[in-house]
Order: C-alpha cells, then sequence, then structure tokens
C-alpha cells in the first residue's frame, strides 16, 4: 500500500492564467510549469477549479455550508479554520461517514462545490482527478479512511451522476492531513451543456473505521479538481 505523503506547507511554483477556452466552458486555472511539491504532481497544460469555503477567502469558524465554489481563483487565506462547527470542532470540513451515496442530503455527511454555469459545452473524458487534502478525525494511529467522490451535472433543478471514484487509506497519524488524490474515471466521455453547472460531492464511506476531515481554501491546502 502507497503511504501517503504529508507536508506542513505546500507552495505553488506555478504561473497561472484564468481563461476561457473551448472545450473547458467555464474559468479555469491553467498550470502552466510542471512541479513536484509537498506530494503534489502538477502536469503542464492542466485545467483546474479550486475548492473554496463560505465566504471565500475564509476569515472565521463557521457552521458547514453547502453548495459551496469552485473556480479559477487561488486560494489566499493563510489559516484553516474550522469549517463545520456544527459537526465537529477541528479545523477543516468534517465529513461524517455513513453509506456512500450521491443524494446525500445530511449535512455533515457530505460537502459539495459547484461551477457558475457553463458558458459553454464542457467535455469530460478519461480520468478527472480531485486533488484534495484529508485526514481521519480521531487522535488514534493507523485507523482505516475512505472518501468517495461524486461528478454530476446540475441542470438548475436536477442532477445527473456523471462518474464517481473512491480513495481509501490507512492513515498514519490521527488529524493530519495527507494529500491523497482522488480519480474519477469517466469511462463514457460526458458532456455538459451551456448553462449547467458541475458538482463535486464528497462523502466518508462507513465502509471504514474513521469520520473524514477535508481542508481546502488556504495557501497550505489548495485542494482543487482537475477537469484536463
Amino acid at each position: 500500500m502507497k503511504r501517503p505523503r504529508v507536508s506542513a506547507m505546500l507552495i505553488l511554483p506555478l504561473a497561472l492564467a484564468c481563461l476561457m477556452t473551448a472545450g473547458t466552458g467555464s474559468a479555469v486555472a491553467r498550470f502552466v510549469s510542471g512541479a513536484t511539491v509537498g506530494g503534489n504532481n502538477f502536469t503542464a497544460g492542466t485545467w483546474a477549479y479550486y475548492l473554496h469555503h463560505n465566504p471565500t477567502p475564509p476569515l472565521a469558524n463557521t457552521t458547514a455550508q453547502v453548495n459551496l465554489t469552485m473556480n479559477a481563483t487561488v486560494p489566499t487565506a493563510a489559516a484553516l479554520y474550522r469549517y463545520s462547527t456544527d459537526c465537529a470542532a477541528q479545523p477543516g470540513r468534517r465529513i461524517t461517514r455513513a453509506a456512500p451515496s450521491p443524494t446525500q442530503a445530511t449535512v455533515c455527511r457530505y460537502v459539495n462545490w459547484r461551477t457558475t454555469g457553463l458558458a459553454i459545452a464542457l467535455r469530460l473524458s478519461g480520468a478527472i482527478t480531485v486533488d484534495i487534502w484529508s485526514a481521519t478525525d480521531t487522535a488514534n494511529a493507523n485507523r482505516t479512511g475512505g472518501i468517495v467522490a461524486y461528478l454530476r451535472d446540475y441542470n438548475g433543478a436536477t442532477y445527473t451522476e456523471i462518474a464517481n471514484g473512491i480513495y481509501s487509506q490507512t492513515y498514519v497519524v490521527g488529524r493530519t492531513f495527507y494529500h491523497l488524490p482522488i480519480t474519477v474515471t469517466v469511462t463514457t466521455p460526458y458532456t455538459l451543456a451551456a448553462g449547467h453547472q458541475l458538482e463535486l460531492k464528497l462523502v466518508a464511506s462507513n465502509t471504514y473505521q474513521s469520520n473524514m476531515l477535508v481542508a481546502y481554501d488556504t495557501t497550505t491546502y489548495p485542494s482543487f479538481l482537475r477537469v484536463r
């Protein structure tokens, strides 16, 4: 089993351009130079949506928020606040484990992000990567945890599931964030129509031992969804 890497500080030595281009359908950040820092592997030409909190940049602890934003804006906050004080007392967003379902509606059992309405159609195909920082919400060492990532097409009223993927791991140290990307494979190419929104939804699987924490929207933990 691959041992996850942990980093106290993740620095992005990247030139970013927020562009509207054919085939992306929304403003996304383009990584134009390759680097390997803190366990992250960036590839030239990668297009990504950064995952944000509400408000963004985060200014203080908040209760759990839903329908968060993902866009091209690079995180600027230094501190990781408690994003779900009604669910847990730890920094980051708590996801209480449950039977995985894309329709999970209990606020402490999922977190989701959506793009704004797409200006043009967005085609997804192959490996889509959720570059997320995650931790087990336990003081115990060597506990298992698993996060399921769902990609869905939202038309303003209803959702269509595009694909899903899971990453599970034994976390060596509890309540310590590791960079553990989740791969979602879109086997049959899927096109979101203009005006629709792409959603990313995370659920912690009850197949594993631990409730989960995820970190995002800070300079240390700049989690994002890579679509190219």
